[in-house]
């Protein structure tokens, strides 16, 4: 019996994978290999166990509030990865902080939520040289506070014009961020981004019954926003995505999401990785995804800090390890390398065994299933 999966395309051209058929016995040669060599990580790998950040502060830079939550003491001994959040037109820090809760996904980070110059305002002020400095200074910042910084591993995302500034800075200062994401924003002010840049990997979350996003263009700004991300694909600004599967969203009595899928774009010559959380809700709504903001929706925090988690651990992967067996994308800091040499083990052990995997997606809590590389897939029927 052929074992690859099956491409499934349905009417409105969403594609899944269906009959991805394991067979009994392969299942059970890699769970007893797995129950002898990985029993230590397993914990880690298929539940995250987010407690949130217990300590808070707030502090002043450049005449602007900067709100920073962070681990208890204990977790400060080594440098951990800082995420900004940037706010929309409007809105405080301390609403922004409510909001999305970004602070309460991850218990291993620093999460920063800084003001625009002027508090509440309109829009951030894109490439002001005030901007620019600001936002290099935040790390430093944080740093002579007391806290190890992890100064490869920097990332911004933001909410309405938070995101558009989030795009823009990816770009126009690759060498400070790690990544970026977008929700309910797009790309803004062009005319001052450098084109020549390739900018760093994107996530874009981007519903398609947004009132806000309708009125500066709508579909119209999606679409300039992907071809200006993918702008140096070999393939061109709008060539397709490699990868298209639905988001399996929280079971509720009612929802209000009438669809959502998951888009990406992998790195391709100059043109660094693309993911887009395409959705739409029953209802207009300019709100950051969450189920406290519409019923049945996914968390917008959660899969954009998965994003970042997932391109720090590369990072570390291309650093630490050059183990063909082991997929970078699946290290975790708070796992122990002796870990990851029994992966590697049971890796060389299963690949006899399980055929290939489709391609995965990214990881939720919730629902997105964390892949142990050749043993756990995603199933689409």
């Amino acid at each position: 019996m052929d074992d690859t999966p099956e491409v499934k395309t349905d009417a409105i051209g969403r594609q899944g994978y269906g009959n991805i058929k394991w067979l009994p016995f392969k299942v059970g040669a890699v769970a007893a290999v797995l129950a002898l060599l990985l029993v230590p990580g397993l914990k880690h790998m298929f539940s995250r166990g987010a407690s949130g950040l217990s300590m808070k502060l707030e502090f002043r830079l450049d005449n602007r509030s900067v709100l920073l939550y962070a681990p208890a003491a204990p977790l400060r001994a080594k440098p951990l990865p800082m995420v900004v959040v940037l706010h929309g037109s409007g809105t405080s820090i301390h609403e922004m902080a409510n909001r999305t809760r970004y602070h309460e996904v991850m218990n291993s980070a620093l999460v920063l939520y800084p003001d625009m110059r002027i508090p509440m305002g309109d829009s951030w002020e894109y490439n002001a040289s005030s901007e620019m400095s600001f936002f290099r200074a935040l790390p430093h910042t944080v740093a002579k506070a007391g806290y190890k910084v992890d100064f490869s591993q920097v990332f911004i995302v933001g909410h309405s014009s938070g995101g558009s500034m989030s795009l823009f800075l990816q770009n126009n200062m690759p060498d400070l961020f790690r990544a970026a994401a977008a929700v309910e924003a797009g790309v803004g002010r062009l005319e001052e981004w450098y084109n020549q840049s390739s900018g760093r990997p994107v996530m874009l979350v981007w519903n398609h019954n947004d009132p806000v996003l309708q009125a500066f263009g709508g579909e119209s700004l999606f679409f300039t926003s992907l071809r200006q991300l993918r702008r140096h694909d070999p393939a061109g600004p709008t060539a397709n995505p490699s990868y298209v599967t639905e988001v399996v969203l929280p079971g509720t009595q009612t929802s209000g999401v009438a669809y959502a899928e998951w888009m990406a774009w992998p790195a391709a010559g100059r043109a660094s990785s693309l993911e887009v959380v395409s959705w739409k809700t029953w209802n207009p709504t300019h709100s950051w995804a969450s189920q406290r903001a519409v019923p049945g929706a996914f968390d917008a925090s959660v899969i954009t800090w998965d994003v970042f988690w997932r391109k720090a651990q590369t990072a570390r992967a291309e650093a630490l390890w050059r183990l063909r067996s082991v997929r970078p994308e699946i290290l975790r800091p708070d796992v122990s390398a002796a870990f990851y040499v029994a992966h590697a083990a049971a890796h060389a052990a299963a690949a006899l065994l399980l055929p290939p995997l489709p391609p995965t997606r990214p990881m939720d809590s919730w629902a997105w299933t964390y892949t142990v590389d050749l043993t756990i897939a995603v199933v689409q029927n």
